[in-house]
């Protein structure tokens, strides 16, 4: 029986898990596998931290062939976003992370669990046990400061200080555990942003040389 199976993603130091077990059921019933982040803000109003997550997220997905779906709350409940996503999607199977509660958070909460199940009719809610530590980018990464994106042959490498003429202008977020240029660099295009993953002071994406 093909079935569509519905990760929902929010905090980094879960995801993989998260997104691993949809992969293991995506593959048992050879059906469609998506990952669903809904945020809080606005595209125009993300600030870098959450820049790097939908990165993150974007690359969960890449990695264990499913799909990414970002949808923006504008004021509903998650569950409300999630329930419109799975009918939308024809979901069957929906995967999500829940902390361990106490039996006062029980009795005073209204869990995620309980409004899927209100809102949703013929649907499996697969719940993964997680940590309750909250992400803080702040832990693992410096903070941004103006550098540039210069092409040298194929590829763009990062530079710091000298602005070159044909730089692409950015702010860069330097890896802290990393003794090189590793880290994220923004790119700002109006109202959107760009972010491009560098390893040793090189960007390892084509995206910037399909412009």
């Amino acid at each position: 029986m093909r079935e569509n199976i519905l990760i929902c993603v929010s905090n980094p130091n879960h995801a993989e898990r998260l997104a691993q077990r949809g992969k293991i059921l995506k593959e048992a019933f050879n059906g469609e596998g998506y990952i669903l982040s809904v945020e809080n803000r606005k595209h125009e109003d993300l600030e870098f931290n959450d820049l790097q997550t939908k990165f993150l997220f974007e690359s969960l997905a890449e990695k264990y062939g499913l799909k990414m779906l970002s949808r923006h709350s504008d004021g509903k409940k998650i569950a409300k976003v999630i329930s419109e996503v799975a009918e939308e999607y024809k979901i069957t199977q929906i995967v999500l992370g829940q902390a361990v509660q106490t039996r006062l958070e029980r009795m005073v909460k209204h869990s995620l669990t309980n409004d899927l199940f209100e809102d949703l009719e013929g649907v499996d809610v697969h719940v993964v046990e997680v940590s309750r530590r909250v992400y803080d980018a702040s832990e693992e990464w410096d903070k941004g400061f103006p550098a540039q994106l210069v092409k040298k042959g194929p590829e763009y490498h990062l530079t710091i200080g000298e602005k070159q003429e044909k730089g692409i202008d950015g702010i860069f977020f330097k890896e802290l555990s990393s003794d090189f240029s590793n880290g994220f660099f923004v790119i700002q295009r109006g109202q959107n942003h760009e972010v491009v993953r560098v390893h040793h002071g090189v960007v390892d994406s084509d995206i910037l040389q399909k412009e």
